[in-house]
């Protein structure tokens, strides 16, 4: 397997694009085993954390599935979708995200239906009373197109669906962070309660407040990403 050891910033992501190209070039074919995370760990010269964390993100994609004592094991050659290529920067994403998720918002205060506001207020329910990260960023997930949904347009719906997809494996490393759950909840019920109550001004700073939040926990995680890349060859990784 021919790979590019990573020696800079960004890890996981370097590692997962690596993953991605090997899987699309049919180097590993569907229901192929993936080398273990130890053996990866030392072909791409990083931590073992790095992989698991590169390893999460392909399964978001839907291009492995992981199966307990058995490995990680390909699912598909082609992401669902033509923007999950793996190769955005998370201030590219975030950017993205600010210039289609706030007039989403906006917009959805000034016209959103009682069917919308029912729909969101069961979300914002089913959100605060889950407490598994990946199961937490489905209905994260589920909540942001339905803010699009209410916008009306059906462009807002798919163009957030298709960002939504690409925001997965970000979107784990944000849920997972330490206190963020307890905030999220806080900014999701904010933004709720201004599209309930037809605010339009007051969803808008909403959604900015919310996706600054996102975008600062987003930084930080890929910061210690950068940390977690491994020592010189000859010196032990310590997630052995």
């Amino acid at each position: 397997m021919k790979v590019v050891p990573v020696a800079h910033r960004s890890a996981a992501e370097h590692v997962r694009s690596q993953l991605i190209e090997l899987i699309e070039s049919r180097y590993f074919a569907v229901d192929d085993r993936l080398p273990s995370e130890a053996d990866l760990a030392q072909s791409f010269g990083v931590s073992r954390s790095v992989i698991r964390e590169a390893l999460h993100s392909l399964n978001a994609l839907g291009l492995t599935k992981s199966f307990a004592g058995k490995g990680t094991f390909v699912a598909a050659t082609q992401v669902q979708s033509q923007l999950l290529i793996g190769r955005y920067l998370p201030a590219q994403l975030n950017e993205v995200r600010r210039h289609l998720e706030v007039p989403a918002a906006r917009l959805a205060a000034e016209r959103r239906t009682q069917e919308d506001i029912d729909g969101l207020a069961e979300l914002i329910e089913e959100f605060d009373r889950t407490d598994d990260p990946a199961e937490r960023i489905k209905v994260d997930a589920r909540f942001h197109i339905g803010i699009a949904q209410a916008t009306g347009n059906p462009l807002f719906s798919r163009l957030v669906e298709d960002l939504r997809a690409v925001l997965q494996d970000q979107a784990l490393a944000v849920s997972a962070s330490p206190g963020r759950a307890a905030q999220a909840r806080a900014e999701h019920r904010a933004i709720f309660e201004a599209i309930r109550d037809g605010d339009a001004e007051l969803a808008d700073l909403s959604m900015r407040r919310h996706l600054a939040a996102v975008a600062s926990v987003a930084a930080a995680s890929s910061a210690s990403a950068s940390d977690a890349v491994a020592p010189a060859p000859g010196v032990p990784d310590s997630d052995s």
